[in-house]
């Protein structure tokens, strides 16, 4: 679905943009600065009724359960009002973000004016395993005063437009800022044109795909990358009490394993394999407990569920012929594969989930994945908690929560371990030009 102006356009409409998106974006960066306020205000007002909005009612043909979208309810209240948007702008962009700065320099009577603008126009690139990741990233484009440009992931389900529909009623002239396309990744001559009047590209995805945004990308064009990450449960005999458990598998049920922050599998603290055979026993029922008191809410995601049924097959088919160690735990709609190994991996997901083992003072070990560690669930005892959790964060890890909270999000939290909004903008100063020739 292509969205421009605060219209639905059809094919024909979007390839007359695409031709002249240049001159309409000259056109708006001539104008004064966005006033972020009216974004904010916006979507104060937009939260204040999310129950009505009719985006809300497509999200379970979308297969998105009950529980899923009460949470989701739940962060778009909390995270989306006026109060919470702006203590987030102050987190991540400073206490005086909307003030002019003045500076002296250091060897004359000069100043100069410094403040925080924004980058230009934003090219956002993103990913399809998180809901309305498309129109969280736009947001994140206007409250830093940027011109958005979003290619929609395959599949959207229409989530985002519905959204900006929304939130365009309450301040029209935001209309101009956003440009929403569904070009596919394999039309080079859109993304190439679209890639060239960015200031930054904003790219969500795999190594694969921010590989293929570099070589599209002109040399003077920023990329800020948001790549896969793998995030996984860290768990102690101490620690793994069925009431800690419940919450991971929780977590993992609710998420199906599809975010960069869901757990993909679990690092059982010994060397001894019969430990992690012991710790699979006690998990699987609990996980399938779970399961089963959160089902899938199929509807259009059918097709994908009976594929990654396939995939778990395949997969189990191949592991078993590994080694005599592999062994794999099965229950009626869910899985868990013991593994002799300690590398870090994704798992087959939809509730089918590995375990590993790996000593406490291993952990350290798993710095060569530095780049693509995101969240870990520490389940251990009290007093094991800071010392572990240093440890993770050590080898590369940016977050530590519970097994229930992994997925959760902390309003001006940083994302894999910068600020957002600080990403998006610049600061720029101008010098005081009399006091410059005082002498």
């Amino acid at each position: 679905m292509n969205f421009v102006n605060g219209k639905i356009v059809n094919e024909s409409e979007c390839d007359s943009v695409l031709e002249r998106i240049e001159e309409m974006l000259i056109s708006t960066l001539k104008k004064p600065p966005l006033d972020v306020n009216q974004v904010i205000n916006a979507c104060d007002t937009m939260v204040k009724n999310v129950e009505s909005l009719e985006v809300m009612k497509k999200l379970p043909e979308l297969g998105i359960s009950k529980a899923l979208t009460d949470i989701y309810m739940k962060q778009i209240k909390q995270m989306l009002s006026a109060e919470a948007i702006r203590a987030r702008m102050r987190i991540e962009l400073g206490e005086n973000y909307d003030k002019a700065v003045t500076l002296r320099y250091v060897h004359s009577h000069a100043t100069a004016v410094q403040t925080l603008t924004p980058l230009g126009v934003l090219f956002h690139i993103t990913a399809g395993n998180v809901d309305g990741l498309p129109f969280v990233s736009i947001l994140e484009g206007l409250l830093t005063g940027n011109i958005n440009i979003v290619k929609l992931p395959k599949e959207e389900g229409g989530i985002t437009v519905l959204l900006l529909a929304e939130l365009l009623k309450l301040a029209p002239s935001l209309a101009e800022y956003v440009y929403v396309f569904d070009y596919s990744s394999k039309d080079v001559a859109a993304m190439q044109k679209l890639a060239k009047v960015a200031d930054a590209i904003v790219i969500w995805g795999g190594d694969e795909a921010i590989s293929a945004v570099r070589r599209m990308a002109l040399p003077n064009t920023r990329i800020i990358e948001w790549g896969h990450k793998i995030s996984f449960a860290y768990v102690t005999k101490e620690g793994a009490t069925v009431k800690s458990l419940e919450k991971l598998a929780y977590h993992i049920c609710l998420t199906n394993q599809l975010f960069c922050s869901s757990c993909q599998g679990v690092f059982f603290d010994s060397d001894d394999i019969e430990d992690i055979y012991e710790f699979c026993e006690k998990f699987l029922p609990i996980l399938e407990k779970a399961s089963q008191e959160n089902p899938h809410a199929l509807g259009e995601m059918a097709g994908l569920f009976i594929q990654a049924e396939l995939t778990i097959h395949d997969y189990q088919r191949r592991i078993e012929n590994q080694a005599s160690a592999t062994r794999i735990f099965r229950e009626q709609n869910v899985s868990i594969t013991a593994y002799a190994d300690s590398q870090l991996e994704p798992s087959p997901m939809y509730r089918n989930i590995w375990v590993k083992p790996l000593k406490n003072d291993d952990i350290i070990k798993l710095r060569p994945y530095k780049g693509y560690l995101q969240t870990a669930a520490l389940i251990c005892g009290k007093n094991e908690h800071e010392e572990l959790a240093q440890k993770l964060l050590r080898a590369g890890v940016v977050k530590v929560s519970d097994g229930r909270e992994m997925s959760n999000y902390a309003c001006g939290e940083a994302h894999d371990g910068v600020f957002t909004l600080r990403c998006y903008t610049k600061w720029v100063s101008v010098q005081d030009y009399d006091q410059s020739n005082t002498e």
